[in-house]
């Protein structure tokens, strides 16, 4: 499972980006072999109007189907990231388990 990490309007150091790589290898390591890739982009939405909002888009690439894509907005950095992956995790399980679901109803019986 590849993690790539796209940083927006925020100054990300070494810590954050480890804490990143470790939410999602936890949140998502039991259904990596379904997963081709985990887009993470993280922006400040306030800009340049004072404040730190930070947003965190997920984006998981599965084997099959369409990506699930997660938006969340905090401003506590370590919540929004813990956050997204946690709701990543259920969405991905739901989808995956809908695909064995459509496709155990669609083999032939002999």
């Amino acid at each position: 499972m590849r993690i790539e990490i796209q940083v927006q309007h925020l100054d990300l150091g070494a810590e954050h980006r480890a804490h990143i790589q470790r939410r999602a290898s936890f949140a998502l390591s039991r259904l990596s072999s379904r997963i081709k890739q985990v887009d993470v982009h993280l922006s400040d939405v306030k800009g340049t109007h004072g404040g730190l909002d930070t947003q965190c888009r997920v984006e998981v690439k599965l084997d099959r189907g369409d990506p699930v894509v997660i938006e969340e907005t905090d401003p506590d950095f370590t919540a929004v990231i813990n956050r997204s992956f946690a709701r990543a995790r259920l969405v991905v399980e739901k989808r995956i388990n809908r695909l064995v679901t459509v496709r155990r109803q669609h083999q032939p019986t002999f």
